[in-house]
């Protein structure tokens, strides 16, 4: 695949999240003008806490069945893996089912600060849907079916937004609306992936014994990677529901998200690269890969320039004046851009190379690091407290390892691969 195919699909896949993520906004301005700082940081809460469970319950084995499709690259894999993955996700789901409703009636609700019982079971419908699409967006760009993906997310995001505007704007019914909403994108979503994983496996699934031990093996020495990743980023929230008040909470998701929302041509890269390393393997698609980072560096520093004046008015202008903190607060996390940029860019790499324990140590440091200055900044500085956390774990360290990396695969082709290097540079 040349440099101009490699740009296209990014493209393409940008064009879907372009357009997931518009629809996300324009989600995310409603329910911030419908619900109020209050109301979106209760929606936020929610959210986070059945992400947390998706992540924890997920067991990173979308993640993991990538290297095992490196290995099993040459056989007819898919039945198997997917039927495997399928079966996991029903029985993962059920056992974080019970272990929240243990953990809401032991506590009377307390160890989810408050949020009514009722919100929570709804919310919880999301849950398998949220491990599906883990492991379906791992098997789609895998299996050559990355413009399915594409299609998937698009029609989800509008199913998504239709539902929203029904349930929230229309029928006015506020937090409830917006939950069933995401969960009928997710559903929409895990239906079109499901189906097209289906039909490419020639219709027929099976639970494959030998390779749970393989996914298993590889998911304890990858999965604390996954909740650490999880703390790093919506544990912030759980954090500030705690010990911040709602409106802030509401300012920082709104913040947070909209920086998200910089990372549809990092995150695109990210998933084409996977896509093509099913195909070359880690090591033959560094040089590549290599070449388009720094044309990525060029679109980020682009995007930062651009989105740090224009984001803060854009914000008062559809969520209301009420949200004006978001502004300042957006500006302050986008080093935070960079850092998270440079991560999704080189997560394949990570992954392909089966290298699970050093990221799981790293991120999982990294995330004990991020809680513990949250729990003194925020009490005494508030949502403050938790930016600057934020910033030296993924504008500070974060970067640093990724470079450290990079040296070492640059220096890994170069040993084993000098004829290719040669021609390839």
């Amino acid at each position: 695949m040349s440099m101009t195919n490699l740009w296209v699909k990014i493209v393409e896949t940008s064009g879907a999240r372009i357009y997931s993520l518009i629809v996300g906004m324009f989600s995310l301005f409603l329910t911030a003008r419908l619900l109020g700082p209050e109301g979106r940081g209760s929606l936020a809460a929610i959210t986070s806490w059945v992400a947390l469970f998706a992540t924890v319950s997920g067991l990173s084995l979308g993640q993991v069945s990538q290297y095992r499709i490196q290995v099993r690259r040459q056989e007819n894999w898919l039945p198997g893996i997917l039927g495997t993955l399928g079966s996991v996700a029903v029985i993962t789901s059920i056992a974080a089912w019970a272990i929240a409703t243990l953990l809401f009636h032991l506590t009377n609700g307390i160890f989810f600060k408050g949020i009514p019982g009722n919100l929570l079971i709804l919310g919880f419908f999301m849950l398998p849907l949220m491990i599906w699409d883990e492991y379906s967006s791992s098997l789609l760009p895998a299996t050559g079916l990355l413009r399915t993906y594409n299609i998937a997310q698009i029609a989800g995001r509008t199913l998504g937004l239709a539902v929203l505007f029904a349930l929230v704007g229309q029928l006015g019914l506020g937090i409830q609306g917006a939950i069933a909403a995401q969960i009928a994108g997710q559903a929409g979503i895990a239906m079109i992936a499901f189906y097209a994983l289906w039909v490419r496996a020639g219709k027929h699934l099976f639970v494959e014994t030998t390779e749970i031990f393989p996914l298993v093996k590889g998911s304890a020495k990858l999965h604390l990677n996954a909740i650490g990743a999880f703390v790093l980023g919506q544990a912030t929230i759980l954090m500030l529901n705690h010990f911040a008040t709602k409106a802030e909470i509401g300012w920082y998701q709104l913040s947070y998200q909209l920086i998200s929302v910089l990372l549809v041509i990092p995150q695109a890269a990210s998933v084409t690269l996977f896509s093509k390393m099913a195909e070359t393997g880690p090591r033959d698609l560094w040089p590549e890969q290599k070449r388009l980072g720094w044309q990525l560096l060029f679109a980020i520093i682009l995007m930062s320039s651009v989105s740090y004046f224009l984001v803060p008015p854009v914000i008062i202008f559809f969520a209301g004046d009420a949200f004006a903190p978001s502004g300042r607060i957006f500006r302050m996390l986008l080093p935070v851009f960079f850092g998270m940029s440079f991560a999704a860019f080189m997560t394949n790499q990570w992954i392909g190379r089966g290298i699970f324990i050093p990221t799981t140590v790293i991120t999982f440091v990294m995330a004990v690091i991020t809680m513990f200055i949250n729990y003194f900044t925020i009490p005494r500085f508030g949502v403050d407290g938790a930016v600057w956390s934020m910033i030296l774990s993924f504008a500070v360290i974060s970067p640093l390892i990724q470079c450290g990396f990079a040296l070492y695969c640059n220096k890994d082709f170069r040993k084993n691969a000098p004829q290719a290097y040669a021609k390839k540079s």
